[in-house]
């Protein structure tokens, strides 16, 4: 299969935060910790639910690549990266399940890339509790697929992504110049029960906290080619910074692993512009750059930027020039560590 028509094209305008997901998913995770399921909810039948709590999405919306294809339209896009949803991250379970779904989730997605492939490219999922099985699954999804990256959820079964176990992972996608988006899992906690903030605040925190140990510990000392996408404009991540860099400079422990200050790395670091705040998205492209900020619109979740090229225009410090970048330019750069041609 192809990795679709060429990436590094000029002019192209891109989404890299769109969600595909195939029905004959459902049914290989209807079981364990996470309980994935459809019901009908507020009247609208196949809504899907994650342990009871409606996500925003039916069964229809997400794997009906015509609909993906006729909002693309209506939203100026031209090209969109797919990925799964975030409760398909299970990493918690036996590795032989999580890697015969990540197998039909890539093989699903690399069908959609092959038939519509000046539309769309795709993104692997892996099972990322074992590094062994992570790595050939990455591997077949690149060279046998054409899938042109990974994605992965921020709880590694309690752990973090950039831990030693993750390491050899990590270190194989930057030896192969492979993208990695990073996109926060659901993490059960009482506190945010309510109100839907397992969402709101949850996936923002779940962001924060997977960027930051990624930077604390070395990674990318250790992998300077290593490029990673964050989902929400960064989540809170963003809006610490500055205590992150106070940190590294009186806390012995802050700068155990690392040899410069936190901000230093922000070059290996790309954020999608879905904060729904002009003054956040103006404020995240002054801390991290236009050329490390990329459309992301959560399609065709309810809390989706539908128009997200109107809302980008919205940010009144965003210059026309810094607006073209976002659009054309820094999602070539992510995904292929070069400016489109």
């Amino acid at each position: 299969m192809s990795r679709g028509n060429e990436i590094s094209v000029a002019g192209v305008v891109w989404d890299v935060h769109a969600h595909y997901l195939p029905e004959a998913a459902i049914e290989l995770m209807g079981r364990g910790q996470v309980h994935v399921t459809t019901t009908v909810v507020d009247g609208i039948a196949d809504s899907i639910t994650v342990n009871g709590m409606a996500v925003g999405a039916t069964t229809q919306q997400l794997s009906d690549v015509d609909g993906i294809i006729a909002a693309t339209d209506r939203a100026g896009i031209d090209r969109r990266v797919l990925s799964p949803p975030p409760f398909t991250y299970r990493y918690w379970d036996d590795v032989e399940n999580s890697l015969a779904l990540a197998r039909l989730l890539n093989d699903a997605t690399a069908t959609v890339v092959e038939s519509h492939s000046d539309r769309f490219v795709g993104l692997a999922t892996v099972p990322l509790q074992d590094s062994t099985a992570a790595i050939a699954e990455a591997n077949r999804a690149r060279d046998e697929l054409g899938l042109v990256g990974v994605t992965v959820g921020t709880n590694v079964a309690g752990n973090n992504v950039s831990d030693e176990a993750g390491v050899p992972f990590l270190a194989d996608l930057a030896d192969r110049d492979i993208p990695l988006l990073v996109h926060p899992d659901f993490v059960p906690n009482p506190r945010i029960g309510d109100y839907y903030l397992v969402n709101l605040l949850g996936l923002p925190v779940e962001s924060a906290v997977t960027m930051s140990n990624m930077i604390f510990s070395g990674l990318f000392d250790r992998y300077s080619d290593l490029r990673v996408c964050f989902m929400h404009g960064g989540g809170v991540a963003p809006y610490v910074f500055g205590r992150w860099d106070k940190g590294w400079k009186v806390r012995p422990e802050s700068k155990r692993d690392m040899e410069r200050e936190p901000t230093d790395y922000l070059g290996n670091i790309f954020c999608d512009t879905l904060t729904h705040s002009p003054a956040a998205l103006s404020y995240l492209v002054e801390a991290i750059g236009e050329r490390n900020v990329v459309i992301g619109t959560d399609l065709p979740f309810d809390v989706e930027d539908p128009d997200p090229r109107a809302h980008i225009r919205q940010a009144a410090r965003l210059t026309d020039d810094q607006i073209e970048v976002i659009e054309t330019v820094s999602p070539v750069r992510w995904l292929t560590g070069d400016d489109p041609s």
